[in-house]
């Protein structure tokens, strides 16, 4: 290829490249295949939807409600959407002992998708209705939050403590002072290349946008979780920087309550990596008080 060529190519290339990402980076599943999928292994998903404020959100089950059972509730961050979970949903041992749901949050999935609602509170508001419909004060549910998922499920606590057992966030972006911006996110933003964006990364840098806007209201509020708060973070991540929210977390929430468990060697996207690591902090919130920090921790 001469160089004459490779200047024109290569935008072109590239052009086509986001047209094929923004078919492909949905985050979306159909309900069929949610319950096709599911089946494979051997349980039976329901898909629920539910309204919120003229808003319909989706659910997945990951099986018929066992009310004798507490319920584990996951929230992606962004982009995501309740597939984002799928290697827990499946799990068999969880399923054993817990009822499992992932949202699709408000912007994702099936939740309006593509109109971004970048406010915290009604993120984790429109979440609570299913938390009171599937938990209790004897059967208390517990949040998992990745991400920006995680100061939601944090304020879900805040809203509805008597329904919650413990709080697991995992990679929180929870640092108001702390949001990374990356020129590419540009691209979502500018009128001329917005439509090579797929219309869930568009989302999402407008939720970035917000972020510290909507996080800082809640700095006070940390503090008042009366449950259990669980912060697993990875020492190399570079999306959500594990120093300065890992240093925020530790100022901003009950130290009676707060436990942290560095992950060591793993960046962002630890949760989809080490899902064994995660499981066994689930199991642990399930069966017994915390787990030993040290129980935790994987080598660099």
């Amino acid at each position: 290829m001469t160089k004459k060529h490779f200047l024109v190519g290569a935008p072109l290339l590239l052009l086509l490249l986001l047209i094929a990402c923004g078919t492909l980076a949905t985050f979306r599943t159909s309900d069929s295949k949610v319950i096709q999928h599911f089946a494979k292994k051997g349980l039976q998903a329901q898909v629920h939807y539910e309204a919120f404020e003229g808003l319909r959100l989706r659910h997945i089950h990951s099986k018929p409600y066992d009310a004798s059972l507490p319920t584990l509730y996951f929230v992606h961050g962004a982009p995501g959407s309740s597939d984002n979970f799928d290697a827990y949903l499946t799990d068999s041992l969880l399923n054993t002992k817990a009822n499992l749901i992932s949202f699709d949050r408000l912007g994702y999935g099936y939740s309006e998708f593509g109109c971004a609602h970048p406010d915290i509170a009604q993120q984790a508001g429109s979440l609570i209705p299913q938390l009171k419909q599937y938990s209790s004060k004897e059967l208390p549910g517990i949040l998992i939050g990745w991400s920006y998922g995680g100061p939601i499920a944090a304020k879900m606590a805040l809203e509805a403590p008597e329904i919650v057992a413990a709080v697991v966030m995992l990679a929180p972006a929870l640092d108001p002072e702390a949001e990374r911006y990356f020129a590419l996110g540009k691209l979502a933003e500018w009128k001329l290349t917005e439509w090579m964006v797929p219309l869930s990364f568009r989302v999402a840098q407008i939720e970035k946008r917000f972020h510290a806007a909507a996080l800082r209201p809640l700095v006070g509020q940390w503090k008042n979780i009366q449950v259990p708060v669980l912060m697993l973070h990875g020492s190399k991540d570079k999306l959500v920087p594990y120093a300065p929210n890992v240093a925020f977390a530790q100022k901003h929430f009950s130290n009676t309550q707060f436990t942290l468990h560095r992950v060591l060697g793993k960046g962002h996207v630890f949760p989809m990596q080490e899902t064994e690591m995660v499981k066994k902090v689930l199991l642990g919130q399930l069966n017994q008080p915390l787990l030993p920090a040290d129980s935790l921790r994987i080598k660099d």
